[in-house]
Order: structure tokens, then C-alpha cells, then sequence
């Protein structure tokens, strides 16, 4: 009997047992898709319905001009930290290495020029690079200063000495602050070229703007991450919802937090009786309930003119009298 899974489903499956298992190797590049296509007797239209799969399982890239490659496990990132990306991914025992892509002047555009407070069309100047780990390229990376403190930076060996060591140690200038804002996007043709991947692709975009003591700017940082290479973490800690024993994300008790003999707490403990309306609101409840509290006069001749009626002891006249309005 004949399966009815899709044959590029069947597909996919084989090469993720193959790649699981340890048949490939991340980084591994996989046959042409000619080959595969010849392997599995499918057509090329089939063979990419099953790439498909695999891609957005994570479990394969494609580059541009280079072929399909079995992926490496997404880097996890804590982005509360500030941090440079290099060194935190060093310390996590990641094989991390910076390439020099190229240096140059450039007119801002209003983004940049918004983010650096300078006027626009103001001169910069723009450091691009490529992290890489374990050889393959991770993050595209524009960096930009104002012109004047550019040409400084551009007389040290950048292709060698790391941006934030040049400010420090031979301009004198410390990063003490930054504002980071990650986004969704899809990878810029420019990015994508240097990163070997398609355009469009899903990335993250990161742009962080980092100031020094006085709160100045100092550099711009545009960041390009393809989705699947980086998967962003963070540790979190909720307060319990009666707040007694919870902790608050600074890792403070949160009964630390309220006044010994506090009205809250006190009500908590039931030693704080409500007030004086809720009180006399209740005493009422309770005595119409015990049938201690009469109706009031209108309620009580209503009663009694119902009563009459039904027995028929009222005369007519009467009974026009009380008709409802």
C-alpha cells in the first residue's frame, strides 16, 4: 500500500535522521541539490520542498553561491548584559573570531545622524565587520562614529585591535551606557553577501547606541544576525501572586518591602476591622435576613392593600385608588 506522506516529507525526514545521527557534521555542506535529487529519484522542485523543512527546522542553511549547509547550534545570548558580543560568546567556550571587512567615510543619514545627535548629512566615519564562529560568519556589524573622533580611531591597526580597546586604551574614551533595540527583520542584500546568506531572510537587527560618562554618544552600532545562528535568552524571577514570599527581580523579599504594622498587613491578619459603612451595611444585611429589621411603611401598607384585595374585602372605589401610575 502505497504511504501517503508526501515524498519531499519523506525526504526531509531521511536527511534530519541523517544529520541527528551524526552523518553531517555542522558546517558539513551537503551534495548539490542535483545529486540529492538523483539520490532520492525526485525532481529538484520536490528535493526544495524538503530543503524547505529542514530550513525552517533550523536544521540546514542555504548561501547564496555556496550550497546547503548543515547548521550549527543557535548561540543563546543574554542581552541584559553589556557586554561585547566577542567576549561573551568567547566565554561561553565558542570559537570566536573578528574580521576586518573595510573602513570608510560616509555622509549619516537621518537614522544615524538621530542616533549620534548630529546634524544631518554630518560626517562619519563607518567600521564594518564579520564575527565568526568556528569559521563560519555569525554577525554582520556597521559600526559609526562622528568624523572628528573617526579619524582618530582610523590611525590604529583595526583589522587587529578590537573598536572598544582602541577608545579606551589609546583615546581614553570609556563605554560606561548603552541603549540596545533588537528587531525582527529581513537580511539587507549588503548583509547577506557578507554573511553568505540569501536576502530576506528572517535576521535579528540589532542597533545599540553606546555613550560615555557625560551621556555623549560615542558609537552607533548596527548589528545583522541571521535568524537561525542566535536565539536571545533571559532569566527571569516573578513575585508570588499573595506577595509574602515572592522575590522581586533584584532578588529582594517582597515582606521586606512593607512597613512593620502596615494597614495592608493588618488586613491580611484580619486585625483591621472595614469600615464603618461596610460595618452598618453588613449589621442591616444580617437583621433582614434574621427577620429582625420590619419592612418599611410603604412596603408594609403595599402588603396589607395586596392582602385585602385577594380577599376581596376592599371596595371598589378603593381599588381605583391604588391602580399603579
Amino acid at each position: 500500500m502505497a504511504s501517503r506522506v508526501p515524498r519531499y516529507h519523506q525526504i526531509a525526514q531521511t536527511l534530519r535522521e541523517r544529520i541527528v545521527a551524526g552523518g553531517h557534521a555542522p558546517g558539513k555542506r551537503l551534495d548539490n541539490q542535483r545529486s540529492l535529487a538523483r539520490e532520492f529519484g525526485v525532481t529538484l522542485m520536490t528535493l526544495r520542498q524538503a530543503l524547505d523543512l529542514l530550513e525552517r527546522d533550523g536544521l540546514i542553511s542555504r548561501r547564496h553561491g555556496l550550497g546547503t549547509f548543515v547548521a550549527r547550534p543557535s548561540i543563546e545570548y543574554d542581552i541584559l548584559h553589556l557586554r561585547a558580543l566577542a567576549g561573551d560568546l568567547s566565554a561561553l567556550g565558542e570559537d570566536v573570531a573578528t574580521r576586518f571587512v573595510r573602513s570608510y567615510a560616509a555622509t549619516a543619514d537621518r537614522e544615524v545622524a538621530e542616533r549620534l545627535r548630529l546634524p544631518e548629512r554630518a560626517g562619519v566615519f563607518v567600521l564594518e565587520r564579520l564575527r565568526l564562529v568556528d569559521g563560519q560568519p555569525v554577525s554582520f556589524q556597521a559600526s559609526y562614529l562622528p568624523a572628528g573622533l573617526g579619524e582618530e580611531v582610523a590611525k590604529a591597526n583595526l583589522t587587529v585591535t578590537p573598536l572598544r580597546q582602541v577608545l579606551a586604551f589609546k583615546l581614553g574614551i570609556e563605554i560606561t551606557a548603552a541603549r540596545e533595540t533588537v528587531s525582527a527583520v529581513s537580511l539587507e542584500r549588503r548583509a547577506a553577501r557578507e554573511l553568505g546568506c540569501r536576502p530576506g531572510v528572517a535576521a535579528f537587527r540589532s542597533d545599540r547606541v553606546s555613550t560615555g560618562p557625560d551621556g555623549a554618544p560615542v558609537v552607533y552600532d548596527r548589528v545583522f544576525i541571521p535568524g537561525d545562528r542566535f536565539r536571545i535568552t533571559r532569566d527571569l524571577r516573578y513575585d508570588t501572586l499573595n506577595g509574602r514570599n515572592g522575590r522581586d527581580e533584584r532578588g529582594s523579599d517582597t515582606n521586606e518591602r512593607l512597613p512593620q504594622g502596615s494597614s495592608d498587613e493588618r488586613l491580611r491578619e484580619g486585625a483591621l476591622p472595614p469600615n464603618r459603612d461596610s460595618r452598618r451595611s453588613s449589621d442591616l444585611k444580617d437583621r433582614l435576613r434574621e427577620g429582625a429589621l420590619p419592612p418599611n411603611r410603604d412596603s408594609r401598607r403595599s402588603s396589607d392593600l395586596k392582602d385585602r384585595l385577594r380577599e376581596g374585602t376592599l371596595p371598589r372605589a378603593e381599588i381605583i385608588h391604588v391602580q399603579p401610575r
